[in-house]
Order: C-alpha cells, then sequence, then structure tokens
C-alpha cells in the first residue's frame, strides 16, 4: 500500500497550486490545455485517469501538475463507467455505446481491460447479448459486477483478469438499471431502475432470491451507500428529492428535497454526502444527518464525482470538458483541469 499523504500538505499544494485558470494557446482536438504546475511536497505522484467518452479514451494527469502524462484509445462509441482493481493494475471499462441514457440504439455489449501501468488496451471481455452496459463495480475480492442496461441483468464476471465472457447474469426485476451500489463483500447489489422507478435489491450470488423493491420517486439515477451499509442514499431526479433507505429491508426511512436534478450521489467515510446538482451547476455538501451545510458553485453542469482517497479534495466532471477541484473543507472550487471532450468518470491512483 502507498504511504499516507499528509492532508494539509496536499490541501495547500495539490489543491491551491495544482490547477490553474485555463490560459495559454488553443488546444487540438482531445487534448487538454495546460495547468499550473504545483509547488507543494505532498501528492506529487497522485495520478486522476479520466474516461473522457467523447475521445474514446482513458486519459492520465498527473495531480502535481496537471498535465496529461497517458492515453488509452478505446474502441466503440462512448465507453463510459469503470473501476480500478485494489491492487491498481487493471481499470475495467464498460462500453456504453451511447451518448447519455435517453439516446436512442442498441449500446454496446463489451467490458474493456486496461493495463494501468502499460497504459494500454489489454483485452475485451465480450457480454453479447447484454448491451447498454453502463453501472460497473468490484467488490473486495476484485469480483466484477456489470450492469447491462437494455436487458435489467447484471452480469458476473469472477475473475475479471483473465475472463473471456460473463460467468453469471441475475435479473435486476426493473426497467432501465442504469447505476447501481456493492456491499463490499459483493454479495448484494442496490439496482437504481430510471424507467420502473424503482430501486432494486439484487443477490449476485444467490439467483434463486428474487429481486426486493423499494419505489422512492421518480427517476432514481445516483445512489451511494453509506459507510457500515446500513443505509442507501437514492437520488430521484424528476421528484427533486434524495431518499434514505434501511439497505437489507429496504424500506425508505426519510425523504429530503434537493435544489433538483441531482445526477450524483457520494458518501465519504464519515458519512456526509455530496450532491452533483445538475441543472444548478453546482455541488450540494451535506452532513450525515441530511442537512446541507454548504453549496460549491461550479461554472458547469456536474456528470460524475471522485473524492481523494486521503485528503479532503474532490473532483466534479463538469459538461465543459473541464475538471473542478474543489475544497471540501474550505467549501470552494480551488481551480480547474482543461480535459478531453466529455470528461466523466474518474478514479484517483495514489503515488
Amino acid at each position: 500500500m502507498p504511504p499516507a499523504i499528509d492532508r494539509r500538505l496536499c490541501l495547500s499544494g495539490l489543491a491551491a497550486l495544482a490547477f490553474g485558470p485555463l490560459t495559454g494557446p488553443a488546444r487540438a482536438q482531445g487534448a487538454p490545455a495546460q495547468n499550473t504546475p504545483a509547488q507543494g511536497a505532498a501528492g506529487r505522484s497522485d495520478t486522476l485517469v479520466v474516461m473522457e467518452k467523447g475521445d474514446r479514451a482513458l486519459s492520465f494527469y498527473a495531480l502535481a501538475s496537471g498535465r496529461r502524462t497517458g492515453r488509452v484509445a478505446l474502441p466503440g462509441e462512448y465507453p463510459h463507467e469503470f473501476v480500478v482493481d485494489r491492487s491498481g493494475t487493471h481499470a475495467y471499462v464498460a462500453l456504453y455505446g451511447a451518448k447519455s441514457s435517453t439516446t436512442p440504439g442498441p449500446g454496446g455489449d463489451a467490458v474493456y481491460v486496461v493495463d494501468l501501468a502499460a497504459q494500454s488496451l489489454s483485452r475485451t471481455i465480450d457480454c453479447a447479448p447484454f448491451r447498454r452496459l453502463h453501472g460497473i463495480r468490484l467488490d473486495a475480492k476484485d469480483r466484477l459486477l456489470v450492469l447491462s442496461e437494455d436487458r435489467d441483468v447484471l452480469l458476473g464476471i469472477d475473475a475479471p483478469e483473465r475472463a473471456e465472457r460473463p460467468d453469471r447474469a441475475v435479473p435486476t426485476g426493473g426497467i432501465k438499471g442504469h447505476l447501481f451500489s456493492l456491499s463490499r463483500d459483493g454479495e448484494t447489489a442496490y439496482v437504481a431502475n430510471i424507467l420502473s422507478n424503482t430501486v432494486s435489491r439484487v443477490r449476485p450470488f444467490a439467483p434463486a432470491e428474487g429481486p426486493r423493491l423499494a419505489a422512492t420517486g421518480l427517476w432514481p439515477e445516483g445512489n451511494a451507500l453509506s459507510p457500515d451499509e446500513a443505509t442507501l442514499y437514492v437520488a430521484n431526479r424528476r421528484s427533486g428529492t434524495l431518499t434514505a433507505l434501511a439497505a437489507e429491508a429496504m424500506t425508505v426511512t426519510r425523504s429530503v428535497p434537493t435544489r433538483g436534478d441531482v445526477v450524483r450521489v457520494d458518501c465519504g467515510p464519515e458519512g456526509d454526502l455530496i450532491l452533483a446538482n445538475y441543472a444548478e451547476k453546482s455541488l450540494s455538501l451535506l452532513d450525515p444527518a441530511l442537512k446541507e451545510m454548504a453549496v460549491v458553485p461550479l461554472g458547469g453542469a456536474p456528470v460524475a464525482l471522485a473524492r481523494h482517497p486521503s485528503s479532503p479534495l474532490a473532483f466534479a466532471a463538469l459538461e465543459d470538458d473541464r475538471i473542478a477541484v474543489v475544497d471540501l473543507e474550505g467549501r470552494r472550487v480551488q481551480g480547474h483541469l482543461a480535459t478531453g471532450r466529455e470528461p466523466d468518470v474518474m478514479v484517483v491512483l495514489p503515488g
């Protein structure tokens, strides 16, 4: 495991200095603008891995400089969600094959395996006939689960580093499952089903146990488990609410209003929440009691969220080809990172 990063050094050096204003010469298509180098000593080898779905590429950015240090071109239209295994060796990328959840079309049917050290596409896992692969998660054993939106099936791949096909397929019980949360042991998945307006509790390794459903609101999408996995938080885009569910019982315990059209939910290790407000172009910071503590204007519509694993930083991918770097303690944007087209899911690789 890499050594822990000092939170204060990382905040002052990495956040305050690494991401400057987007100035400089015009970019070639897909090439990010240059960003101000960092001066701080901490976090110099940290890398932000970014899915640039419009460029069909997974890109690597040094957090100390903001510069892109590598890029893996991916076949197929609109690769989207991805995860990284515990060792930081491989990334697994779901080929969605459509611009958004409202875009018609058959979609993609592959999972790409990316060698992170070599920064290259090593192989492809064929998931046909299951298509529009979107939500993707790894459990503590590095077993991979992938959500097929067009078939409403959760696919299981037990050894993704060498598998050629899925090992199992379990129905979700909903319609148009887009994103899901996964327990650490991989035994329980919670799927947000956009069109059926339901959330499903699914047991991927107990196929005889059918899905259990709950209704949380209209157009459920972003969701996250609490640190103790007792509560599932679900953002209902068209209802403008955030619902808390007792995860095992699948019963609603609380629902609070949001600023509307929340697309992503992130729950931190202390139980605090970040909501990505797409329409308002902001982030809401909530305490564990679901009280809004601050609102951070972003200047662009957020589509994805990520936290730094050991410093009080968060990253919000924006529709205008930038990533906002947010100081969670100062509750403000520290700067921006220019990217390729349509940045989305991000993962921080500690150096």
